[in-house]
């Protein structure tokens, strides 16, 4: 019931995509000469007026634009009829000439498009150049500031940049290339000026900075030879490294600048004889002022490597201990330039150093005692059977402290090296474990998220098997069902990973198919009750209705109502039809349900019938009957008239097609008619109808007469009277012979009523008589010129 109307809005879209594409003649190919023809022509007039305005000076980038657009144009219609070329000989000809064209007026555009680019980038080039020299300028007033130089050098590389990008116009325009070798001689020219100034300000500043260190360092040393301190030795030591610096800065400018360069190797001079005599102000000092501050600090340091051999020393003698070797460390650190230059102090120091590299070792140990216990522990925690997310995040704490510990302590060291390779080992199997028992953990949560889930889904599938569940409890059910899914999928690493939980994965999988089919089970029977329910209900309404409908009673309206109920159960049928296929307690109840809702339709359709011979035979008569009466006391000739006729074509009708419905169905011979109220059969009112058509026939055939003779020769006599009042003989001749011609024809036609006599101008007539007075004042206007 619904193809032919998608065939036909398929062929309605596909006609119209026909319309579409014959009414864009400029698309695509050609599909005739003349259509190829003329669009060729369109293009080359179109092309000519876009060259017409860029031939002004200069032309704006939108008519360029346009021009290039144009001959575009021209070769895109070229190349639609070219299929034509070889078939039509003017149309090649006018091809022949529209390409010479192309050719030379595509040129032409290209030219002229060069033409503005190269005036184009003139103007800016210029601009920039102004901006160049202007900036030179500057640059070449007294002193400038590296503010000048930038801003030199930022005009240079935009200068650079307008050349580079209209360089490949020159091989266009040879002026132009001469005009770009020009700019860039300038930038050349330019450049070297500002790398000049460059070096003249950056050797006169290094000269300056060069001799404030000179400066600095003769000043630390004059100190240092008044009287000696370590503050005033490593102030000297400061500044000659300070200068050294400084001296390695300003090595690249000695190449390009003289005058730097004998600075430079006055300042190199300078920081030899410094060296020398702070080597000479060491030895005279002598290690006893070296131990006055450090040997504090080392017997600190020996009190601390005695307790650090203890078995377990105590907590404050581990920070004594690390306090003590910071302390020592720095001082060692303090005097490390003076045992370059004097070897009592070295000798000294390296006496520290051992008892110090002696607390530093045993410290490290410690350290990697203590964090290697730490990881144990941690590790122990996670072996229980109830892990804990806090407890994985306190192992990785754990090993994250031994792999700093590591990172610090001196691995090669004989003393070290046995705990740091065993801190190695505990880290590598540390981290395993952790991510064993990680993965142990997680899958045992896994499978108690899907057992939680599946108990979950059980118990709300079986609830809805026990009771009238409510849409809400059975899509609770199946949100359940898939919850399980959802929880499976978060755990799809594990199924390739451990062969159990595999299995169990599938068997949960089986489990779902099988909770999903308990709950479709469960909805078809309740699908199926609720069917059923609808369908007894809408039986026995149909079945009512149509019993209305079946009265003698019964309206147009009562079978209305009676043939939609019984479509509506008629649909109720095909939309369950899915399932009768799925549940067969419903499929046999709608086999007996079909069954009676066939004799319903039975039962209806001869309703129907009984109602149309009703309305064609009972309601005629009654109808007839009211027309009757109407005639009969209407004053109006022409109303009465039309109201026989109506009454006698309602009776014709109650015999006629009656008589056919009773003849085509004997059973309607039985049913009942109200006539007047009263039950009558058919036989009897179809006999009442023929006895009233007989009774209507003389009023009816009187009131036809009356009125044809007044609209025929009654009326053409009046006119003709009036018209010869007024002395119009012609056409009071024409109704007159109009009198006579339809006297004639009502004379014939109803013979019966030749002698009745009619009011004619207050006179009674009869047709012939009528007749006669017409035919006697025709003649003296015929006779008449």
């Amino acid at each position: 019931m619904v193809r032919t109307p998608v065939l036909v809005l398929i062929g309605f879209f596909l006609f119209a995509s026909a319309e579409a594409v014959a009414a864009s003649p400029d698309a695509g190919t050609a599909r005739s000469v003349e259509e190829a023809s003329k669009r060729v022509e369109r293009a080359r007039a179109a092309l000519a007026t876009a060259v017409q305005r860029i031939e002004k000076e200069p032309p704006s980038n939108a008519d360029l634009d346009a021009a290039l657009a144009a001959v575009e144009a021209l070769k895109d219609a070229l190349n639609a009829g070219a299929s034509f070329e070889t078939e039509d000989l003017e149309y090649a000809k006018t091809v022949l000439a529209a390409r010479k064209e192309l050719r030379t007026q595509r040129q032409y555009v290209e030219e002229r498009r060069a033409k503005v680019h190269i005036h184009d980038f003139r103007r800016r080039i210029d601009g920039a150049l102004v901006t160049l020299n202007e900036r030179m300028a500057k640059l070449g007033e007294g002193d400038p500031g590296p503010k000048a130089l930038d801003d030199a050098r930022a005009a240079v590389a935009a200068l650079k940049k307008l050349t580079e990008e209209g360089r490949p116009l020159t091989s266009q325009d040879a002026k132009f290339a001469a005009y770009l070798t020009e700019v860039d001689a300038t930038i050349a020219r330019h450049e070297k000026t500002i790398d000049e100034r460059w070096l003249q300000q950056s050797a006169q500043k290094q000269r300056g900075l060069l001799d404030e260190s000179r400066k600095a360092l003769s000043t630390s040393l004059a100190e240092l030879d008044k009287a000696w301190s370590d503050e005033k030795f490593a102030a000297a030591d400061k500044a000659t490294a300070a200068l050294q610096k400084q001296l390695e800065e300003g090595k690249p400018l000695e190449g390009r600048d003289k005058a730097y360069r004998a600075e430079a190797e006055k300042g190199r001079a300078e920081i030899t004889q410094a060296r020398r005599r702070m080597d000479e102000l060491v030895v005279q000092a002598g290690v006893s002022r070296v131990k006055v501050e450090l040997e504090p600090a080392r017997e600190e340091l020996v009190a601390a490597a005695k307790a650090l051999r203890a078995r377990k020393p105590t907590p404050e003698q581990l920070a004594e201990a690390k306090t003590a070797a910071f302390v020592a460390r720095k001082l060692v650190e303090k005097y490390e330039p003076q045992a370059a230059r004097s070897q009592a102090i070295g000798q000294y120091l390296a006496e520290v150093k051992n008892t110090l590299v002696e607390v530093e070792v045993a410290l490290q140990v410690r350290s990697l005692d203590a964090a290697r216990a730490d990881v144990v522990q941690a590790l122990r925690n996670l072996e229980k059977r109830a892990v804990t997310n806090e407890q994985f995040e306190e192992a990785k704490t754990a090993l994250v402290v031994l792999e700093k510990t590591l990172e610090t302590v001196h691995a090669k060291n004989p003393a070290i090296s046995p705990a740091a390779a065993e801190a190695r080992h505990l880290l590598k199997d540390g981290r395993a474990t952790m991510e064993r028992r990680r993965y142990e953990v997680d899958l045992q949560q896994q499978r108690v998220k899907v057992d939680e889930a599946r108990k979950n889904a059980a118990a709300l599938v079986t609830q809805i098997q026990k009771e009238t569940p409510s849409e809400a409890q059975l899509q609770e059910a199946e949100n359940a069902v898939k919850q399980i899914g959802a929880v499976l999928e978060a755990g799809a690493a594990f199924v390739k990973k451990d062969r159990d939980y595999a299995l169990y994965a599938r068997e949960t999988k089986e489990r779902m198919a099988e909770l999903s089919e308990r709950i479709n089970r469960r909805k078809i029977m309740l699908a199926a009750a609720d069917a059923r329910a609808q369908l007894t209900e809408r039986l026995a309404t149909t079945k009512e209705k149509v019993e209305a409908a079946k009265r003698v009673s019964a309206t147009d309206g009562d079978v209305e109502t009676a043939s939609k109920s019984v479509d509506e159960v008629m649909k109720m049928f095909e939309a369950r039809a899915e399932l009768e296929r799925q549940d067969a307690g419903y499929a046999a109840y709608a086999e007996r349900a079909r069954a009676e809702w066939l004799k319903l339709v039975e039962a209806l359709e001869f309703a129907k019938q009984a109602r149309a011979l009703r309305r064609t035979t009972g309601e005629a008569l009654a109808a007839a009957n009211t027309a009757a009466e109407a005639a009969a006391s209407s004053s109006d000739l022409r109303k009465r008239n039309a109201l026989y006729a109506s009454a006698l074509e309602k009776l014709k009708a109650c015999q006629d097609d009656g008589a056919r419905m009773v003849k085509e169905n004997a059973s309607l011979a039985t049913v009942d008619v109200l006539v007047g109220g009263v039950p009558t059969r058919p036989q009897e009112v179809m006999a009442q109808c023929a006895q009233m058509a007989e009774a209507l026939q003389e009023p009816q055939k009187r009131a036809d007469v009356q009125l044809r003779f007044n609209e025929g020769p009654r009326k053409a006599y009046d006119s003709a009277k009036a018209l010869l009042s007024k002395g119009r003989k012609s056409e009071a001749l024409a109704q007159l012979n109009e009198c006579i011609a339809e006297g004639r024809i009502l004379e014939n036609r109803y013979p019966d009523f030749k002698d009745q006599k009619f009011d004619v101008g207050g006179t009674h007539m009869s047709v012939l008589e009528l007749i006669q007075v017409c035919v006697k004042e025709r003649k003296p206007l015929q006779s008449a010129p």
